[in-house]
């Protein structure tokens, strides 16, 4: 089971102001809202690792490893689209002694790494599949994830249930102290001290990718890659004034 909790902070608060509060009395409520759901896809992150003395040849092994894992994900009709492979390792591996175990010694091989991420969509497979992937390629996991298909609808669901509370939170603590309600000055996601962050972020850093030809002998089938979809987000933060309570 995954819990999903989402607060809601109604905090009457100007962040660019020197005070960073407002001239006339309020409440600061944060609401809250949570369900239990069972998992209904799974992501499985895995590597194929080979070793060899010559480069060539601990790439040619991954390659290999990789069309049979291609080919068992075809076969158990995962889509290409939830299949991510783009990435591959390559390091030279040094001996190493006892009595200077951090320096270098003499090189003994390369180590060739290919990392998979693949969501399954039928949970009640991706146990077999997973001894399928172990048995076909000896794949090296590194984790197992489950998530929810509809995870942005009972997002948007719980996010009108975390309004409604904190707005019956707010209600119930000013009846107590005779006074009321009078309208909302800002709401928020986020705790406030981090909007200004959001706002005013800072300059974006340069993502640099670079890669380096790996040399064959002879013709051979190309690797194949998979490259992830690009994410493009939007948020947007409120702030509303407020006047003081007759």
């Amino acid at each position: 089971m995954k819990i999903f909790v989402f607060a809601l902070l109604s905090l009457p608060m100007s962040l660019l102001g020197e005070g960073g509060l407002p001239s006339q009395p309020y409440i600061y409520v944060v609401g809250k809202a949570g369900v239990e759901k069972t998992a209904d896809i799974v992501i499985l992150r895995f590597d194929l690792v080979a070793r060899a003395p010559d480069q060539v040849k601990a790439n040619d092994e991954v390659q290999a490893r990789a069309a049979k894992v291609f080919a068992l994900l075809n076969d158990r009709k995962i889509s290409q689209n939830d299949v991510i492979a783009e990435e591959i390792k390559s390091e030279a591996e040094f001996e190493q002694t006892e009595t200077y175990p951090r320096s270098r010694g003499k090189l003994i091989g390369y180590v060739v790494t290919r990392v998979f991420t693949v969501k399954v969509r039928d949970v009640t497979a991706f146990p077999k599949l997973v001894d399928q992937l172990i048995a076909a390629a000896n794949v090296e996991f590194t984790g197992i994830e489950a998530q929810l298909s509809k995870e942005k609808e009972i997002e948007d669901q719980l996010w009108d249930k975390a309004v409604a509370n904190a707005r019956e939170q707010a209600e119930k603590t000013l009846k107590q102290t005779g006074m009321k309600i009078d309208s909302v000055f800002a709401v928020s996601p986020l705790s406030f001290p981090e909007i200004q962050g959001k706002i005013f972020p800072a300059e974006n850093e340069r993502t640099i990718v670079t890669a380096s030809e790996i040399p064959t002998k002879g013709e051979r089938v190309p690797s194949e890659y998979r490259l992830a979809p690009i994410a493009v987000d939007q948020s947007v933060h409120v702030i509303y004034l407020i006047s003081r309570a007759k």
